[in-house]
C-alpha cells in the first residue's frame, strides 16, 4: 500500500505501516535473517528510506488540502481565497500623538523614531517643523498590528536630533488592527455564502461585512406591520449599522439589495445611481435613495478591585487595565460584568479579582448586565477603568 485517493481525498501511510512495508521487501531480497533492528545498520537505513517516503506522502497531503479553503493555511489560503472573491483583511498600524518639547525652533526628519520603555519604535510619516515649547505630533507603530501605547510610558528618541528636550504621551495610542487570521478569514468566507440565501437581511449582513474596511455591522428588520418602539423602526424597514468601510461601497449594497417598497432608516442618506442600457442602446439611469448608520461609540466604565496574593509582590494595576481593555464589543451586544473577569487575569496571577461593576454613565454601576440601545456599541477606555489594589 501507498499513498492512494478515495472519496474522501488522499489516504497516506503511516511511519509503522511504510517501516514494515520496506522490510517486508528487503527480506524477500536478503533472506529472513536480515538484522533490520533500529540499532543496526540496515535498521536505519530502512528507517531513513521510511521517513523520507512518509515525508512525501504528508508534503502530497497538504498540497491537496490546500485546494481547500477550510482547510489550506498562510499564503496558499490568500492564493485560494481570490476565487471567491475574498482578500485577507491587512494589519494597520497603531497611531500615537505624542508632546515633543523642544528649546529650539527645529524640523523632524520623515523618519524620526522614537521608542517606548518596552522597545516598541514609532515612527513619523513626514517630515514635521517643530516650535520652541510643545508641539503635539502625530507617530505611527513601525510594526503593523495591534500595539498598545499607555500614557504612562517613558518614551525617549531612537533618531537622536538636538534640541528635543523631552517626549510624553498625553493619551493611550489608538490601536491598530492585526492582520486577519487564517480563522477569521475562513468564517468570513463561510459568512459570504449567505449572499445567495432567500433572507434579504442575512444576504445584505454578509454582504457588507464583507466589504474592505468594514470591521463591524449589523442589520435590523422589522417585518410587522406596526412600529418598532425598541429599534425606533417602521413597519417593514430594515436598518443597517455599518463600522467603516467606504460610503459608496455601502450604499451600493443597500440599493441592489434591498426589496422594492421596503423602508430604510439612517441618518446618513445617499442616492446611488445604476446605470442600464436599454435596448437601443442609450443609457438608463435609476436613482436609489439609501440611508444607514454608523454605530454610536458607548463608553463603559469599569470598577474592581484586586487583592494581593502575597503582601510583598505588587500588582500591576496598568497592565489590568490594558487587558480589561481588549474586551471587544460588537454592535449591539450587550454588557455582562462576570466575563471581564477573564480579561483582568490576562494581566498576571498574583492577584484575586473581586467586585468587578460595570456602569454606563460612570454613575449607576451594576455587577450584573447592562443592555444597550440597538445601533450602539460599547467602548472600553483604558482611562476609564478603576483597579483598586488591596494588600
Amino acid at each position: 500500500m501507498s499513498l492512494t485517493f478515495t472519496p474522501n481525498g488522499i489516504q497516506i501511510q503511516t511511519y509503522e505501516e511504510i517501516f514494515n512495508e520496506l522490510a517486508d521487501g528487503y527480506r524477500l531480497i536478503y533472506g529472513n535473517d536480515i538484522n533490520l533492528d533500529q540499532d543496526s545498520p540496515d535498521g536505519q537505513r530502512v528507517g531513513i528510506e521510511a521517513k523520507a517516503r512518509l515525508d512525501m506522502q504528508t508534503f502530497a497531503l497538504s498540497l491537496y488540502n490546500s485546494f481547500d479553503v477550510d482547510l489550506s493555511e498562510g499564503l496558499t489560503l490568500d492564493l485560494i481565497i481570490k476565487y471567491t472573491g475574498l482578500f485577507r483583511r491587512p494589519a494597520s498600524q497603531s497611531q500615537w500623538d505624542l508632546n515633543i518639547t523642544a528649546d529650539r525652533n527645529l524640523t523632524l526628519a520623515d523618519d524620526y523614531t522614537v521608542q517606548d520603555d518596552i522597545g516598541q519604535k514609532w515612527q513619523i510619516a513626514s517630515s514635521t517643523d517643530i516650535l520652541t515649547g510643545i508641539t503635539l505630533v502625530s507617530f505611527k507603530a513601525v510594526d503593523f498590528g495591534a500595539i498598545e501605547g499607555l500614557s504612562s510610558a517613558v518614551i525617549e528618541q531612537v533618531t537622536v536630533v538636538l534640541g528635543v528636550t523631552l517626549i510624553e504621551a498625553p493619551s493611550d495610542a489608538v490601536v491598530g488592527i492585526s492582520e486577519e487570521s487564517d480563522e477569521q478569514l475562513r468564517i468570513r468566507r463561510n459568512r459570504s455564502l449567505q449572499n445567495a440565501a432567500y433572507s434579504v437581511v442575512g444576504g445584505m449582513f454578509a454582504k457588507l461585512a464583507n466589504l474592505n474596511g468594514v470591521t463591524d455591522v449589523e442589520v435590523y428588520e422589522n417585518d410587522t406591520d406596526t412600529f418598532d418602539a425598541t429599534l425606533s423602526l417602521d413597519a417593514h424597514s430594515i436598518w443597517a449599522v455599518v463600522e467603516g468601510g467606504a460610503v459608496s461601497d455601502i450604499v451600493e449594497v443597500l440599493a441592489k439589495n434591498k426589496t422594492g417598497g421596503t423602508g430604510i432608516k439612517g441618518a446618513i442618506e445617499t442616492i446611488y445611481n445604476e446605470t442600464l442600457i436599454k435596448p437601443n442602446g442609450d443609457a438608463k439611469n435609476i436613482p436609489h435613495t439609501t440611508r444607514f448608520d454608523r454605530p454610536v461609540l458607548t463608553d463603559l466604565y469599569i470598577t474592581v478591585t484586586a487583592t494581593r496574593k502575597d503582601p510583598l509582590v505588587p500588582i500591576d494595576l496598568d497592565l489590568i487595565k490594558a487587558k480589561l481593555s481588549t474586551k471587544l464589543y460588537t454592535i449591539g451586544e450587550n454588557s455582562l460584568a462576570s466575563e471581564l473577569y477573564q480579561f483582568g487575569y490576562l494581566g498576571g496571577n498574583g492577584f484575586v479579582l473581586s467586585l468587578l461593576n460595570i456602569s454606563d454613565d460612570d454613575i449607576t454601576y451594576t455587577d450584573e448586565n447592562i443592555v444597550i440601545v440597538a445601533g450602539a456599541k460599547f467602548l472600553i477606555d483604558v482611562a476609564n477603568i478603576v483597579v483598586t489594589e488591596v494588600i
